[in-house]
């Protein structure tokens, strides 16, 4: 019996579609640039719309050349920078304090190694902020400044558990085997310098797409010392992962909690506790004034600023970032092209060109603009298909009598076997 219902599941199993038009409800189209010289790589950006309207994971995605309706294979790119770091063995030594000037040291460095070009200094210091100057040396002897620029800082309130502190130091990538740093302290005390590390590291940077943050409300709160803010970006699906404030204010330290929400009333915490401040004074310049968070596509943020004793932030505006996300395709001069989205039914695309993707020449590729949202005139034009119950009527049933059936024969058997089993009835006297 097992048998029978495990042949009949997968024979009802439905082979993956092909892209059917009615089954979509929007598109846009994609006008080529006029420069376009051979057939070449394009590349476009899901605006709001496409966002608003298609599925969260943008699965949904289709590109279609209009003359013939064949699917066009494309790569969706998130640009999430990447970032690959490789340790350098070093030696430190020489380590000393010019009164009212600076502290320097010298690190050596693997005669082997190849590139460097980052450093991240050891120090057990607090609540300092400090210039670096990096020079290199192929003999320990002559001297070249390769980075004069570098800053390193920390920040901290210990009966808060509030730490922000910056430590590494980039310079151009170098092979040469010696590095002096020179921490610059004039008339401050010197750091406590317990050690160093050198990297190698390529950097891919993140690229970011802002959206802006209307602020819809405004609530003080004096009993609880609270601001709550709630922030409206205009529609649902963008990919966000930060909101950020704009403010006039300097010299302040608040704490902050974020919520996100679809429809301002079930709310989604975000972010339970994050610092925003702003210094600017001789000791300390640095500031953070938005809220990092798992990417998300709420639509409303609540943001709720802790005040204590102080007065509340004047808080201008907000915006939300997200990481930039391309599709990029191959088109021909004088095609027409199409950005098919809209079905919550269709699972993501897998297309070879995921494997070939590593391979090509993708920078500064040619852009093109999207078209307007249009609604597909031919959306569910066809007869609506079915339940599979209604096609096949005579299914169900002939499935229940074959299972009467089966148990039928089962249980006869089942009797026969335990008759068999019983002992005979007892001869009468």
């Amino acid at each position: 019996m097992a048998a029978l219902m495990a042949t009949l599941m997968l024979a009802v199993v439905p082979a993956r579609a092909e892209f059917s038009i009615q089954s979509w409800k929007f598109f846009k189209d994609i006008p080529l640039p006029d420069a376009l010289p051979k057939t070449s790589l394009i590349e476009i950006e899901p605006d709001n719309e496409v966002f608003a309207h298609a599925t969260p994971a943008l699965s949904d995605l289709r590109i279609v050349e209009n003359d013939s309706q064949p699917e066009v294979p494309y790569k969706l790119l998130v640009e999430r920078g990447e970032q690959r770091r490789e340790s350098v063995p070093v030696t430190m030594r020489d380590l000393g304090h010019i009164p009212s000037q600076e502290t320097s040291f010298v690190l050596d460095l693997n005669p082997q190694v190849s590139q460097h070009n980052e450093l991240e200094i050891d120090t057990q210091s607090h609540n300092f902020q400090r210039e670096i100057v990096v020079e290199g040396s192929e003999d320990a002897d002559t001297w070249r400044v390769l980075d004069g620029s570098g800053k390193i800082f920390d920040f901290t309130i210990s009966e808060r558990g509030f730490v922000s502190r910056h430590t590494r130091v980039t310079y151009p990538s170098s092979t040469v085997r010696y590095l002096k740093i020179r921490i610059i302290n004039r008339d401050l005390p010197p750091l406590e310098v317990e050690g160093a590390s050198v990297f190698f590291t390529q950097e891919i940077k993140p690229r970011q797409t802002t959206y802006t943050a209307d602020i819809l409300d405004r609530i003080e709160d004096p009993v609880e010392n609270i601001t709550k803010l709630v922030l409206d970006l205009g529609s649902a699906g963008f990919p966000t992962n930060r909101i950020s404030l704009n403010t006039s204010q300097q010299n302040f330290y608040r704490q902050a909690k974020l919520e996100g929400s679809d429809d301002q009333r079930a709310w989604t915490l975000m972010r339970r506790s994050e610092n925003l401040f702003n210094f600017n004074t001789p000791k300390l310049a640095s500031s953070q004034l938005s809220v990092g968070y798992p990417e998300s596509r709420y639509r409303y943020f609540r943001l709720t600023v802790f005040n204590e004793d102080d007065p509340p932030l004047p808080v201008t505006g907000a915006e939300a970032s997200g990481f930039l996300r391309k599709l990029i395709f191959q088109a021909s001069p004088g095609g027409v092209y199409r950005l098919y989205y809209g079905n919550p039914d269709a699972e993501a695309p897998s297309y070879e060109l995921e494997h070939l993707f590593p391979y090509l020449i993708t920078d500064n590729l040619p852009a093109a603009d999207l078209g307007a949202h249009t609604p597909n005139p031919v959306f569910n034009l066809r007869e609506p298909t079915k339940p599979f119950t209604e096609r096949y009527p005579w299914l169900l049933p002939t499935v229940v009598a074959l299972a009467a059936l089966v148990i039928g024969v089962f249980l006869t058997s089942l009797f026969r076997q335990i008759k068999g089993m019983l002992p005979p009835p007892p001869t009468p006297p």
